[in-house]
């Protein structure tokens, strides 16, 4: 996201109104990040963590992390926010641009970043947001679509998952770059695997190796495989903040 072009910043404002305008169930693979990052919480082991959610979009993610502890969701999208406000009142929802928010230093204990990263331009500064923001030692729970397999679909797939204004993919090496000046990663994978169709991809997910697997009763360990490769549709990282680091 251009931050200092006013002209690209409205233009996300309207796509992303527009986007959340109308309310919709999550599907299952929200559901399969949803419980991710849920997991990610519970490696913690924090009681009614302070939670940040970058980028909240409809709402209904923070909705779920406020059950859990006191959570504040932010995102561009005023319909998105005005919305979520009414639908969740439990949580704290504010609009506005991430780089322009005067975010509260040292306040939480978890900041979750769901599936936003890709569509910042400026991805740094958007991690050392999310470290200010976070108490000595808190975590960051981010997802973000795996290049690697986003690269491995058909154009004609692919463009279906690439219709917001700016689309920044990160590799797994690309992450572990981003992340470490200034936060330690505990655990980094990948989720939802069957995706992509290039490359390695094209034996891995293969029909004729599917029905294969799927006869010998072994899909859910082959899952776990492709999973551990890398080769999940998502990544996941979550990480402890290091101390010292892009104040």
């Amino acid at each position: 996201m251009a931050k200092n072009n006013l002209a690209d910043l409205q233009g996300q404002i309207d796509f992303y109104n527009q986007r959340w305008d109308e309310f919709s169930f999550a599907n299952s693979f929200r559901m399969t990040r949803c419980a991710a990052i849920l997991d990610a919480i519970r490696m913690a082991g924090l009681d009614e963590p302070r939670i940040l959610d970058l980028g909240c979009g409809a709402g209904w993610l923070s909705a779920i992390l406020g059950m859990f502890g006191p959570t504040v969701g932010i995102d561009l999208s005023e319909s998105a926010i005005a919305a979520a406000q009414v639908r969740y009142p439990h949580v704290q929802y504010i609009q506005g641009n991430l780089f322009d928010w005067d975010c509260p230093k040292e306040t939480f204990d978890v900041v979750v970043s769901h599936e936003v990263i890709e569509h910042v331009e400026d991805q740094a500064g958007y991690i050392r947001l999310a470290w200010q923001a976070l108490r000595p030692n808190g975590y960051l729970v981010l997802t973000t679509p795996n290049k690697a397999t986003m690269l491995a679909m058909p154009n004609e797939q692919r463009e279906t998952w690439s219709g917001q204004p700016l689309e920044n993919w990160l590799t797994i090496q690309d992450i572990k770059k981003l992340l470490a000046p200034s936060f330690s990663i505990l655990q980094l994978r990948t989720v939802i695997p069957g995706m992509g169709h290039r490359g390695r991809y094209r034996f891995f997910n293969s029909i004729r190796l599917a029905q294969l697997v799927e006869n010998m009763g072994a899909t859910f360990a082959f899952n776990r495989l492709r999973l551990a490769l890398g080769l999940g549709l998502h990544l996941v990282v979550f990480a402890r903040k290091r101390d010292g680091q892009r104040r």
